[in-house]
Parts: structure tokens; sequence; C-alpha cells
């Protein structure tokens, strides 16, 4: 017999308990035919050696925003400039110097935290850019910096404008805008934006898809596609699969449609049809490489910019922050999506609208069943006691983002107060009640290394010393690598397929020049990537 090929020379960590290590793996039409003794006796058209690398299985991002995230690789990086905002006005100078009169110039990376709490000066930012209108998004992704040119063509300087629902125009004391646009309010110069070309998106995939490949990441979840201020284009699906058809996708993803596309549907009334997409489009369509996820909702907002919704105030202020919307039309919204045969990921954060999320989430399952591809909180920033074990009884995937305590997590102890941190992106509270909880990093909005999202699990260190929430919260090496591989696999529906190097499954995996559990914890960001492995073929080789 003879196969595609045969991988030697390593020490596969298989995380599959059956077969928990390896020497060899072979591999034909995409997936593992076997191991070690299994090959005896069989030739392959290549035999790669891995120079003695740790193997893993491939990691999985179960929450990011990869055609933002490639389109930031062509933006004016802006993120935690050492100089502080007279770089970042450097930085605009510079590119508008080098754009067309009337050009739009975009920016990402921006961060108040960075920049001791304050924001571009707007007077500043319209002798920079003159007619030249600014988009510059937060990292965080819910509030986006815009200059007056921006504004004027978006009509919010216009007598009689009325702010969007779920968002808000900053205004200073005199009622005059900031420039800063919070939540659905970035969508009024998105707009003006958006559309992209499929062009654009197929680069930006190509770029984003490629720096995976050097992280290990074989696989990855596309949250909010097409649709609301988190979508690039009404056919943003299209981009993946010429993506695809010109080799320009190297890991495997899933696409998770934002909810505002989700309509009425003319279908039979025999059929009980809620909202949906057309031509019946749902959750569980695609194979291996590309297919169809959750509908992503937004129940609130952020942490880092206090618009998350509380059940109290934020420490210090006189405001709660609030719902995307109200809380009974998103009630309606999950469940006639759930009717459809959709699966949903809804985004809270805070605990009023994790509280929110569970509740609806809960009634939809007793309503239409569980699906194969399990519903889930994204983020789930603030979980109080009570909710873990109707999370962990009823499947329902959390999504806590690790790598949020480097660059936000100093900003959130403060926001909540010492009484209310315990609560913030907690881990091993999870996995102790047995709720399934996925790998994720939301990049952008954060560092989407997973080997420095593992660290972070274990570590949980902030940018000033402390900890996020509570120290409590760390996880072991291993609890984080399985979180990033096994748990985010299941919780994408797709455990039958990776998650575990096993006979039969995709043949997707990482050479690592050593393993996440046997250095310092404070060095499992820095191990080398060797290698990674997608259906046997190589994406990135540093051998």
């Amino acid at each position: 017999m003879r196969i595609d090929a045969i991988f030697t020379d390593l020490d596969a960590h298989t995380l599959d308990p059956e077969r928990p290590r390896a020497s060899r793996i072979g591999v034909f039409n995409g997936r593992i035919i076997g191991f070690d003794e299994d090959l005896d006796g069989i030739s392959a058209e290549r035999i790669e050696s891995l120079g003695g690398a740790t193997v893993l299985p491939g990691f999985t991002d179960a929450h990011c925003h990869t055609a933002w995230f490639g389109l930031t690789l062509a933006s004016v990086d802006v993120t935690a400039l050492p100089g502080g905002l007279p770089d970042v006005y450097a930085a605009l100078e510079e590119a508008a110097a080098a754009t067309p009169a009337g050009e739009w110039i975009n920016a990402t990376g921006y961060a108040h935290r960075d920049y001791d709490g304050q924001y571009p000066d707007l007077t500043r930012l319209d002798e920079i850019t003159g007619d030249r209108p600014l988009f510059m998004r937060q990292t965080s992704g819910h509030a986006a910096i815009v200059n007056t040119e921006a504004m004027r063509r978006a009509g919010i300087l216009e007598p009689g404008f009325t702010e969007p629902v779920g968002g808000k125009v900053v205004t200073d004391p005199a009622g005059h805008p900031t420039g800063l646009l919070e939540e659905t309010a970035q969508s009024l110069v998105q707009d003006l934006i958006r559309p992209y070309s499929l062009d654009t998106l197929v680069e930006a995939v190509d770029l984003a898809t490629a720096h995976y490949a050097k992280e290990g990441i074989t696989s990855f979840g596309e949250c909010g596609i097409a649709y609301g201020w988190i979508g690039h284009s009404p056919i943003e699906i299209s981009a993946y699969l010429r993506a695809r058809e010109e080799g320009r996708l190297r890991a495997r993803a899933q696409l998770m449609p934002q909810a505002d596309g989700l309509h009425t549907i003319a279908a039979n009334s025999a059929d009980g049809f809620g909202i949906g997409l057309d031509a019946g489009l749902r959750t569980g369509l695609g194979d291996d490489l590309i297919s169809i996820g959750p509908v992503k909702f937004f129940m609130d907002g952020a942490l880092s910019g206090e618009t998350a919704a509380l059940r109290e105030n934020y420490t210090g202020k006189d405001h709660p922050g609030y719902l995307q919307a109200d809380a009974e039309a998103l009630r309606q919204q999950i469940l006639d999506t759930c009717a459809s045969g959709w699966s949903v990921a809804v985004h809270a954060i805070g605990d009023a609208a994790v509280d929110a999320a569970v509740a609806d989430i809960v009634e939809a399952q007793k309503r239409y069943g569980r699906r194969p591809v399990p519903n889930r909180i994204e983020h789930a920033g603030m979980v109080h006691d009570e909710h873990l074990a109707t999370l962990a009884e009823a499947g329902i995937v959390v999504t806590p983002q690790s790598a949020f305590a480097e660059g936000i997590g100093d900003g959130m102890n403060a926001s909540l107060g010492p009484q209310r941190r315990p609560l913030l992106y907690r881990a091993k509270s999870f996995l102790d009640a047995g709720v399934l909880l996925a790998g994720s990093s939301d990049r952008p909005c954060a560092d989407g290394n997973v080997l420095r999202g593992i660290e972070a699990f274990v570590t949980r260190a902030t940018r000033d010393g402390d900890v996020m929430g509570s120290a409590d919260e760390c996880l072991s090496a291993d609890e984080a690598l399985a979180a990033y591989t096994v748990n985010a696999a299941a919780a994408m529906g797709q455990g039958a397929d990776k998650g575990t190097l096993s006979r039969g499954k995709l043949a997707d995996f990482v050479a690592l020049d050593a393993h996440p559990g046997q250095v310092a914890a404070t060095e499992i960001s820095q191990i080398p990537v060797r290698a990674t492995v997608l259906g046997g073929d190589l994406t990135h080789d540093a051998r």
C-alpha cells in the first residue's frame, strides 16, 4: 500500500486517550490513516521528517475576525505606539501624505487605555487629514474614531440627526461631537466604505490565513460576516469560496453570519419557519474547509469602552452600560432564528447581558432542541455562579478570551472594582462545572497567537503586573491546550473530524520546538512553531 505522506521523527501528543503518543503519522486523502506500527511496510509519496518536534493537534481559534484582521494588515497600525499620541498623529500624517485628496484613511489598533485613557483631539485630526475622511477602529471593535469630514459625509453633523439604536455619537460638554462613535453608530461611517470588493476581501483572507499558518492555526470561526457593523460585504461568503479556489485559504473556516441579515422567509406554514437567510441556508452547510456556523448576535458592547451591560453601574460611573437593542426584541429574534434550524452564538459580556443570553438560549433549546453545532455565549465576560450549572446542563459553550488579560485586563479590573472582578473572564470555574470552554482570541481585538493565549490562560497576567479577574481562574497548560484543540473543535460541532490526532480524523497538526506544559509558564508564548500541516500538506515550514 502506498499513501500520501508519512511524518516521522516527532513526538506527537495526540490528546486522544486511546493512543496518547506517537512517533510517526501516516496521511491519506487528507486524513490520518495510522500511527507507528500501523505504518510498517507501507510506502508513501512523501516522507517528512519533523526533526524531533513536539506535534499537537492543529490549533483552533473559535472566535476571531479573519477578514477584518487581514484588512488591518493593510491599514495604518496605531497599536500602543511608544511615543503616545504624538506618534499616532505622526503615523496619520504619513498616511495623509500618501493618500489622494478626498480618499479614505483607514487606521486600526487604537486603544485609549494604551494612551492614558485619552482619545485623539478632533481638531488635530482635522488639521492632519483635511478633506480626507478618517476611520480609525478601536482595538475592541466596539468603537471608532473619525474626523469631521467623515462625520460630514455620514450626516452626523446635520440638524435633527438621530443616533441609531444601540449606538452613541459621543459629544463634549457643549454637545459637539468628539469624533468617537460607539457600537452601532460606527455603521454610519462604515457604510460609506462598505461593501468591500471581493478582490479586497480575498486579499485580506490570504494575508490573514498566511499569518495563521505561521502560528499553527488550522481552523477558525469567522464570527460575524456579511451584515451589520461587523460584516464587510453581503456576499462575503463568496470571498472565502474564491480564496479557496485560488489556493489562498490556509485554514478551515466556519463562517458565522451576523444576525442583522436574517429576515422573514416565505416558507410553507407547516414548516414553522422563523427568520433566516434566502434558500434555507443555515448552520451545518458546507464541507471540511468552509462551513456555515451559528448566527452571531450582539447582546451588548465591551467592557473596555464600558458599553457592556452590567447589573450595576461601573465603578465610579453613573451608568451600567446598555444592551444593543430592546431585551424582548433580542429574545424574539433568537427564538425565531432557532426555529429556523440555526444555532446561535450570542455576544454577551456584562452580567446583565449574560443573564439575558442564558435565559434566551435555554428557552430556545426547550422549544426547538439542541443542535449538532452547539449554541454559544461569546466572551461570557461576567458569569455568576448561579449560571454555571445551567450552562453545563444545557450544553451551552462559552468562549472567554484569555488574551484580553495583557491588553485590557487592568482597565477591566478597575471598571468592575474588587467585589466584581472575580467574575471577569472566568476559566477554571467553567471547567470545574463541566462547561465546554473553547479557546478563542477575538482577533484583531486582541493578540491572536494561540501560544500567547495558552500562556494567558495559565498566568492571566496583566500589563501592570496584576491578574485579570482572579488568580483562582488560572488553567494548567494542558487545560489551556485542550481549550484550543479538543474543546474548540467540539464547540464548533466538529469534534468528530478534528481536535485530537486520531485515526480517521483530518490530518491537521502543528509541530513545535517544545510542549507548552514542559516550559515555564511565562515562556509558552516564545515556543517556535516549526511547521503547520493542514490535511497532510504543509502550510508553514520553518524546519
